[in-house]
């Protein structure tokens, strides 16, 4: 059984297109457990019997008055498991109520294997709150999965698992709808750069602006977008005099697709990361990605081969890896050839079929 009881972003993505690949596996026979509020969840439903589907919360109040009803949710699990013979429960990505479900699969005799996606919280993400929390779950789990080697360094260094508990994976490169593949990378014109995703103290928005700022005054034609909710209002001047296209609000699937597809490059100025959701999308789309050496994102982007990587996390780095890309068709091309050759190794395809591997051996 895999899990999934988020409600929005880029894991339900991740968990409905690790679904298909588990479904068409041939060394897994999967069921899967979503919440009813997940903002996909008609598409959840094409499965039908496979599904079990969870009634969670949106609200802090609904939250409170479910919790009542995890009793209830205990037995129909329990019920589930034995009825499909389950032999192994993966949790995507933890939720507020899977320590308190724990139980309920060692009573079942079913093996457990959480994803991991943050060894620490994030600076100014909310959610890292309630980490220690999730850790409840994490400690108890049979396997343990990781999306970075950074990832399970950190759990490492941090007293946590023993390594021998940890299997470390690829960040599968998300499936993309764009159509035309890569982009053009022999065009003319200004170089379009994207920023995408949720704006967060540690993605360093202020210094991706201020390395555009540095190639303007340089006489470098690179018109910056920024796609994603979060707290623009201290970048809003500086932004109008960069000519930034600015979408500051909660995107679909849809739109983010039409993001990636209308820019030559993607740019993460991150401080510090584990690995990143946002890259995955744009390697899916055939996108170079121009990073800061932080991370899990040097697992994901390699230099010269899918994106550039700068020397730091200052902006002038950051200026200069941008510049270098978008100065060299050459390199562009070369980039989103590598991209393309690689797409079928980083699928999520691959990705299942590697877990579902391991967990045949035991």
């Amino acid at each position: 059984m895999f899990l999934y009881w988020g409600r929005r972003g880029a894991l339900v993505r991740f968990a409905l297109e690790a679904w298909r690949a588990a479904a068409a596996e041939s060394l897994l026979d999967p069921t899967l457990s979503v919440a009813r509020s997940n903002e996909r969840f008609s598409e959840f439903e094409a499965f039908g019997g496979r599904l079990f589907p969870v009634s969670t919360f949106q609200t802090s109040r609904e939250a409170l008055v479910r919790s009542l009803s995890i009793g209830g949710l205990r037995r129909d699990l329990l019920a589930r498991l034995r009825l499909d013979r389950t032999q192994t429960a993966v949790t995507l990505l933890s939720h507020v109520w899977s320590p308190l479900v724990a139980p309920v699969f060692r009573k079942a005799g079913v093996r457990t294997v959480t994803l991991v996606h943050d060894a620490d919280p994030h600076p100014g993400d909310r959610t890292g709150l309630l980490q220690n929390w999730y850790q409840r779950d994490i400690a108890k789990a049979d396997r343990i999965v990781t999306l970075s080697r950074s990832v399970r360094d950190s759990l490492v260094t941090d007293n946590g698992p023993p390594p021998a508990k940890i299997l470390t994976l690829l960040h599968p490169d998300f499936a993309s709808s764009r159509p035309g593949g890569a982009p053009n990378a022999a065009k003319q014109g200004p170089f379009r750069l994207l920023f995408l995703g949720r704006i967060l103290p540690y993605k360093g928005l202020g210094r991706a602006i201020a390395a555009v700022e540095i190639l303007h005054a340089r006489g470098i034609d690179v018109r910056l977008s920024i796609y994603g909710e979060g707290d623009v209002e201290p970048y809003r001047q500086r932004l109008g005099a960069l000519g930034a296209i600015v979408v500051n609000r909660w995107l679909s699937d849809d739109e983010i697709d039409t993001a990636l597809a209308s820019h030559d490059a993607l740019v993460l100025s991150h401080v510090e990361a584990s690995q990143s959701g946002v890259a995955a999308l744009a390697l899916g789309s055939g996108l170079p990605i121009v990073a800061t050496p932080v991370g899990g994102l040097v697992e994901q982007v390699t230099d010269g081969e899918t994106g550039v990587l700068a020397a730091g996390t200052d902006p002038a780095d950051i200026a200069f890896a941008i510049a270098r890309l978008a100065a060299d068709g050459t390199l562009r091309r070369h980039i989103c050839s590598v991209i393309a050759a690689r797409r079928a190794g980083r699928s999520m395809q691959a990705f299942v079929h590697a877990l579902a591997l391991h967990l045949s051996r035991g």
